[in-house]
Formats: C-alpha cells, structure tokens, sequence
C-alpha cells in the first residue's frame, strides 16, 4: 500500500518553534522504519508546500499523521484536505497527544488513532486494512464510531527498545540541511529512552508509560550513531544523562568507534551535582550543551511543582556545566499569579547564575497532568484554541493583567537573550560568529517571537480565539469502518469536554472570570 506520513505546519499564531528551530520529523521516521513492505513518503509541512499536489501525484491509501497539543487544529485541518481530495484514504493520528487525549481528535476525517507508542502499531493497520481484517482486531487503537471513539484490546506501550528499526531519514534526506536546533546545525535526532523516572506535576511523559521507561542499550545507540551523517546530534530523551554505568558505556563505544559528534542532551540539576565525572567525561567526546528543567528560582515554587530538586543545586549544576565548558539551555516557568517583583527576581537568578540561552515558558496545566484539577477553573483559553496552548500563551487567569504579563515576559527575554555583551561573556562552545549566517538567522528569529509576544495579548480576544478555533470546511462524514460495530464491552471515549469553554459564537461569556483566590493557586 501507499502511506503518506505527514508533519502539521505550525499553526500561525503559536510562538517561537520555527523562528528559532526546526528538527527532523523523528517519529514518522520511526513510523516509516516499520512499514517496509509498502511504499512510504514522507512530508514535512513546516518545510514543504502542497499537500493538494502531493495526494494527487502519490495517491496514498493512508495517511498518517502526528502531533502535540498546540497542533490538533492544524491535523483536523490536514485530514479535512486529504479526505476532499482522496475520500477513500484511510487517515491515522499518533503521538503523544493522541496518547493521552485522544478525545481532541473526536472528527469525521480522522478514521483511526493510536493510543501506543509501538511504531509498530502503523504496520499492524496498514497490514489490516490490506488484508480487508477488522481493525478491531488490532490493539492499542481508538475507533471512530458516529461522534464517539471506541478502544480496542489495550497493548503494551511499546516492545524492547532495542527491537526498533533505525529511523528512516533517506525520506527527508532533501531536507537535512534545513533542520537546526539555535546554532546546532545540521542536526540530526536521535531518541534512546522513552518515558520518565520522575513524577513532576506539570508533565504527563511518565503517565504516557504508566511509569515505565523504555531505554535502549548503549551497543544500540553506537550502531545508530555510526548511521548519521550530521556532526551535531541532538538526543531528544526527557532525561539522558541520569543512569552511570550506561553513560560510560556508551562513552567508552563512542571512543572505540572513533564516532566525532556535538552532542545537546536533557538531565536534571541533581545528577549533574552529583556526577561531574561524567560530565566531564562526556565533555571530552563532544558534549557542547545541557538542558535543564531549571522551572524556578525559588524552592517554593519547586516544591509545587513536585521536582524533588532545589535552587542551590539549580546553581550548582550550572556552575559545574561551566566548569567543564558545556553551556547550559535552562527551562524556566514563570507561574501566572507573578507580580513585578517575582520578575525582577527570576531575573536576578539568570544574571547571578549566568544564563543567556533560556526558554521561558508560562505554567500551561495540560489535561492528563496532575495539575489539570488545580487549575481548570480559571482556565482562560478555550480547550479548542489549541495553536495558543504552545507554552508560551497564557492560558490561565492572571493575578496581573494580561497585556501586563506578557509585557514582563518579553522584557525578561530581551534583558537575557538579546544583550550581545551577555552573549560574547556567557556562551562557551555553542555560539559561532556573531556576524555569521547562523547567529543572524537566530537573532532574526529571536526578533520575530519577540514581536509575536508583543501581539499575544491579542491573541486573547474573542475574534482571534473564534479563528484560532476554525477548522476550515467540512467534509461529508465517512461512515464507520466496514465490519466496525462497537460491542458493548467496547470502552467508549466521550465527545471532547472542552472545560471552562468561555466563548460561544465568537461571543464573550457573561459570566464574570473567577477571582483568583477561589483557584487556591497562589504561591505567596
């Protein structure tokens, strides 16, 4: 059969993500890994133009199709196209929103949705829907039936990590010299742990597993690596530096092999304080950059959100990383009842620690995490507005004004980023020439977020919210799948709740925003 494997374009009014970084479509590399007894394509929507062109010259039977939360409108909408110009092709959602709401994608031109994270589930449809089998018949899916989705057999999240095929990046191979992370390029990902240790109350990784982790075996990722063409590779793992013996394993393969790679990697402040060997150890095999979940500059704050870390070893960690000439990328999560002196002292926390590459990231309650509950209430952009839950909208009420907090924002990011003496005396081996084509280009882009956020307040406003939810045209409804009857014992996932939905018809609600003390959200 013939499968199309799509990434969405970025929805137009979501923040950042292309002005500063586009990656390689990993997960329907995997995907297509998997499907070798089929004639697979690959495309990439934020790169690539004319999806109309490409059903007509290919003719797919399926298309595929994945993505995160701020991107279900943009997947309805690339459905809604594929089922005007092929109504026979047989359209199939994954990831991980999928995974954990898969109510979002409740649409007549979704067919199916995979509720695993077993790339190997796309062969499993195709090789049904080849075979004329019923899909019911295949776990881990939900079924679209009327206006109401019906699971199938559960299935483990995914096999031995190890059994997975290499990522098939000869589909965009035309595109490879396109994809950057900020200074890191050409990039290739590469992923060697699904799922997380950790339970932080913002993030849902670690529900998406029911708790376990899936990690591939350090002979596994060398034979990988040695596959890459990219000097700079970027290991996309919630947290990869964290397990010892592993890391020196793979460090010791990468000497043996004689692999020559810029590594960008995810750990938390804690191993850092804990293991500058290791950091050290992988600083002289390529380690040039370090993300971590920094979130706070208080322990209160930390304590909220349950990251069983602290401030001190926050500092510590970024001392160390510079210690051993690796730059630090710090996460930060300015919360939404800050007032002006909470900026000024997360502001002094990037000055005194020494921070310029930073992503800062207002506290955005995602439906499936432990916080959902707290805040629901005073959630303030529309469940369907979904191109504004990017992590760099506000989506819940303010203790301040909202034209007044997005102002703080963008200060913060001017002060830190924009400031080329903070740039020549703070980054150490990521940053190349200051008038070179690659510092430009992320400057420019730095340029256009910052005008992004001195529009998003406006981005609030009952028109841009009512377009923000707008699908495009609709399509005739398909009937169910042939043979598709839900059985009683089938379990039923209900019609998207779309909670504290505060406009209807491009209206604003008559009911007056909840104070903020009723939410019980305050830190002070």
């Amino acid at each position: 059969m013939r499968v199309l494997l799509i990434r969405p374009p970025v929805p137009r009014r979501t923040i950042g993500l292309k002005n500063v970084m586009i990656c390689e479509p990993l997960e329907l590399e995997y995907v297509a890994a998997v499907l070798v007894d089929h004639d697979v394509q690959i495309m990439d929507m934020i790169l690539e133009k004319g999806l109309e062109r490409r059903l007509q010259a290919f003719k797919p039977d399926v298309v595929g199709t994945s993505c995160y939360i701020s991107g279900v409108n943009e997947v309805k909408k690339l459905c809604r196209t594929v089922k005007r110009y092929a109504p026979s092709c047989f359209t199939v959602v994954g990831g991980v929103q999928a995974a954990r709401c898969p109510e979002d994608f409740i649409e007549p031109s979704i067919d199916c949705i995979a509720l695993s994270g077993d790339t190997g589930v796309m062969r499993e449809i195709v090789d049904a829907l080849e075979a004329k089998r019923p899909l019911s018949d295949v776990p881990g899916l939900a079924l679209r039936h009327e206006d109401h989705l019906h699971r199938t057999a559960s299935a483990d999240y995914m096999p031995d990590p190890d059994t997975l095929p290499f990522p098939r990046r000869d589909l965009v191979a035309h595109l490879s010299h396109r994809y950057y992370y900020a200074f890191h390029q050409p990039v290739a990902l590469i992923k060697t742990t699904w799922g997380c240790w950790y339970k932080c109350n913002f993030c849902y990784t670690w529900r998406i597993t029911d708790g376990h982790v899936y990690s591939r075996s350090p002979e596994s990722i060398a034979d990988e690596l040695e596959t890459i063409d990219a000097d700079d590779v970027y290991i996309v793992d919630d947290i990869f530096l964290i397990n010892r013996h592993r890391l020196s394993r793979l460090a010791e393969l990468i000497r043996d092999r004689g692999i020559q790679k810029s590594f960008l990697v995810y750990s938390r402040a804690d191993f850092i304080c804990d293991n500058e060997d290791v950091i050290a150890e992988w600083a002289s095999i390529g380690l040039r950059a370090v993300f971590i979940g920094l979130e706070a500059s208080t322990d209160r704050e930390l304590e909220s959100m349950e990251k069983r870390c602290t401030v001190d070893k926050n500092r510590l960690a970024i001392e160390i990383l510079r210690r051993n000439g690796v730059d630090t990328y710090g996460s930060l999560i300015p919360h939404p009842e800050y007032e002006v002196e909470d900026w000024e002292r997360l502001w002094r926390f990037i000055e005194d620690t020494g921070l310029y590459y930073v992503n800062i990231s207002p506290l955005t309650p995602l439906p499936g995490t432990l916080i959902w509950e707290q805040y629901r209430r005073i959630i303030t952009v529309p469940r369907s507005a979904h191109e504004l839950w990017d992590f760099s909208h506000v989506v819940v009420l303010t203790r301040v004004p909202l034209r007044a907090y997005y102002w703080q924002l963008l200060k913060l990011y001017a002060k830190t980023t924009l400031n080329l003496r903070r740039a020549n005396r703070l980054t150490l081996r990521t940053r190349p020439p200051i008038w070179s084509f690659r510092y430009l280009r992320l400057w420019f882009g730095a340029v256009r977020i910052l005008f992004q956020f001195l529009r998003a307040h406006r981005h609030h406003d009952p028109d841009h919210l009512v377009d923000a939810m707008d699908l495009g045209p609709a399509v005739v409804p398909v009937p169910p799948l042939i043979g598709w009857k839900p059985s009683d014992e089938a379990p039923c996932i209900a019609t998207s709740d779309v909670q504290v939905e505060r406009l209807t018809a491009g209206r604003r609600s008559e009911e007056p925003a909840p104070p903020m003390e009723v939410a019980d959200v305050s830190l002070k």
